[in-house]
């Protein structure tokens, strides 16, 4: 790296971790996994340790779901927070175009490329630690030898499996960084609420964890959760998804850079997330009206 003076201190930590990783590539391919697998095993620790401090200062149950489902939102917290932080840098560092060359948008700042990728490897390591640890490790049933997924568990996966093609895709091409950037922003920017708010569902079901001074937090948890989430998820995301659909599919930079195929998928897949969120809108929208009208945080999760 060159002048790295000019490189903002966030973006220094990125890329400090990136290069001193040894290139751990795909078997028989040039592409590069390392940042993703030592997010996944960070992410991991990050999940049990949580689980670990619930059980021994806070008095969570052992080995029970709830305690287990609030180690994994710990863990998403964790992920996103940092995450977030990451790609706020990313954006303030480098003009917005969501259909570039990744090398075009590393002609004035030769480190911007590798922060890029190492936010999409980042994520990516949170979808395979999620995939295998807070998912199939966690519903693996060891009497029956099998895995019982939840209700939403499928849904999940699926999520996941379009998330890291979309990133993963986005990588071999070397293309369309940003359009991914700005959707994992817009979808994570919200998450550290919303895994409190679940975080708190859970101990509100304990009676380890549902005091008066917990109740009270849960109850304005609750209403920041869904007024941001609301907020992003309905006047904020759409206006950049809609651009990002035009930038890709409607301009000759977003055709000539993005193969049609892909380019077609990537908004399917962008489109998909948009309307699958329609349920927890709906569920936010409710819990404000609610708050609006008079009840607490806590009233209002008791009808929902």
């Amino acid at each position: 790296m060159s002048n790295t003076t000019s490189i903002p201190v966030v973006a220094k930590f990125f890329l400090t971790l990136y290069h001193a990783l040894p290139v751990v590539n795909v078997p028989f391919t040039q592409f590069n996994i390392s940042f993703s697998l030592l997010s996944a095993a960070f992410l991991s620790s990050v999940r049990f340790l949580s689980e670990f401090i619930l059980v021994s200062s806070f008095g969570w149950p052992k080995d029970a779901t709830p305690t287990q489902d609030a180690a994994a939102s710990c863990a998403s917290i964790c992920h996103s927070t940092i995450l977030c932080t990451g790609l706020i840098v990313a954006f303030l560092t480098q003009r917005y175009d969501v259909a570039a060359k990744i090398k075009d948008q590393g002609a004035d700042k030769k480190w911007w490329p590798d922060l890029a990728d190492s936010l999409l490897q980042f994520c990516t390591g949170y979808m395979i630690y999620d995939t295998f640890i807070g998912i199939l490790y966690t519903r693996w049933n060891s009497e029956l030898q099998t895995i019982e997924f939840g209700p939403d568990d499928h849904l999940f996966l699926a999520h996941h499996f379009m998330t890291t093609s979309y990133m993963t895709s986005a990588r071999i091409i070397g293309a369309g960084y940003m359009s991914a950037m700005i959707c994992m922003l817009l979808g994570e920017l919200t998450n550290p609420l919303q895994n409190l708010y679940m975080i708190g569902n859970l101990a509100m079901s304990l009676d380890c964890c549902n005091g008066p001074t917990a109740q009270q937090f849960h109850s304005w948890i609750t209403v920041a959760f869904a007024a941001a989430y609301f907020t992003v998820r309905v006047f904020i995301g759409p206006p950049f998804f809609l651009y990002t659909t035009y930038a890709l599919l409607f301009t000759k930079k977003g055709r000539a850079n993005v193969p049609l195929m892909l380019n077609i998928a990537w908004n399917i897949m962008i489109w998909g997330v948009v309307f699958g969120s329609g349920s927890w809108i709906v569920k936010c929208y409710n819990i404000l009206v609610e708050f609006a009208a008079g009840s607490t945080g806590a009233e209002t999760q008791q009808e929902l």
